[in-house]
């Protein structure tokens, strides 16, 4: 899961980036190779963490189908729809992190920008999710480059 935390912000860069050959190869690399031993290696059993998921093997199917279907869209060279496809990557760890109670930092990030992007946002939705962040534990990716964390939530 730690491997799927790096990769996904690297591929996502850059795509946003117009650098569709890397975004390319950082996925497959990154990313789908360790999707498809996640569902080969544990798709019937969770990892400790997420002993709450009530649908683990729906829900590593999910992650499974989607991240292929990702694939396809990055070798067709069609990177809007890649970035949709990512976006619903997120959402649907977002979603196992809600129903087991695993969030962290960056899922907070991802809360206050779902929030914010809605044609009417909630000023006090907005407010629960700063201060939800600011109890939050950071992620595998910010426990490793802690300064670069730190510099990056204060800004």
């Amino acid at each position: 899961m730690n491997r799927l935390a790096i990769s996904y912000p690297k591929t996502l860069a850059y795509l946003e980036d117009g650098k569709l050959k890397e975004a390319i190869l950082e996925y497959r690399k990154g990313y789908l190779a360790n999707v498809k031993k996640l569902y080969s290696e544990a798709a019937n059993t969770y990892p400790v963490r997420f002993s709450k998921a009530e649908h683990w093997c729906v829900w590593t199917k999910r992650l499974y189908v989607l991240s292929r279907q990702t694939e396809n869209v990055l070798k067709a060279q069609d990177s809007e729809k890649a970035l949709k496809l990512l976006e619903e990557l997120r959402k649907h760890f977002y979603a196992l992190h809600k129903e087991t109670k695993t969030f962290h930092f960056n899922d907070f990030i991802y809360e206050f920008r779902t929030e914010a992007t809605k044609s009417k946002p909630s000023k006090e939705q907005l407010e629960k999710i700063r201060k939800k962040q600011e109890k939050a534990e950071p992620s595998y990716l910010a426990k490793k480059k802690s300064k670069e964390y730190t510099e990056a939530k204060n800004a």
